[in-house]
């Protein structure tokens, strides 16, 4: 009798170059040990952010790259314009059961009209999506 193994339970996380972003992090790392779970976590920027960038923000996106890395997530970054689209493929792709997202603030007018990462993260997807709780509001989830 061959023994069938279940899938793992995956889960992703999604950063920035935001200091909080490493509540979000810990919090993930914390749900992902709790189940039992693999941890992903993704950082999504437009295409040519990192030379924009400023060296604070550069610093601080690698320390946020670190600390998953620490805490045993398999990391990646993707250039992309297209953020939510990157990120729900990326989900699929690696068969993730759960988005973990900190609380983002609208930057642009443009985020009255088209909803926050978290709102259209809900709108296209059935993953259940959890905002990292404790994270400050004016915490930006991904992209830059």
């Amino acid at each position: 009798m061959t023994e069938q193994r279940a899938a793992p339970v995956r889960i992703l996380v999604c950063i920035s170059e935001e200091e909080q972003s490493q509540a979000v992090i810990r919090y993930a790392a914390r749900v992902g040990v709790e189940l039992g779970a693999e941890l992903l976590a993704l950082h999504v920027e437009p295409p040519g952010a990192a030379t924009r960038r400023s060296a604070r923000a550069a610093q601080q996106l690698e320390r946020n790259l670190r600390l998953a890395r620490d805490l045993g997530a398999h990391v990646r970054v993707i250039d992309s314009h297209r953020v939510v689209d990157s990120i729900l493929r990326y989900a699929h792709d690696h068969n993730v059961q759960r988005i973990i997202v900190g609380k983002p603030r609208p930057r642009t007018w443009r985020h009255w009209f088209t909803g926050d990462i978290v709102t259209r993260l809900l709108r296209e997807t059935d993953i259940p999506i959890e905002v990292a709780p404790g994270v400050a509001e004016e915490q930006i989830t991904v992209g830059g």
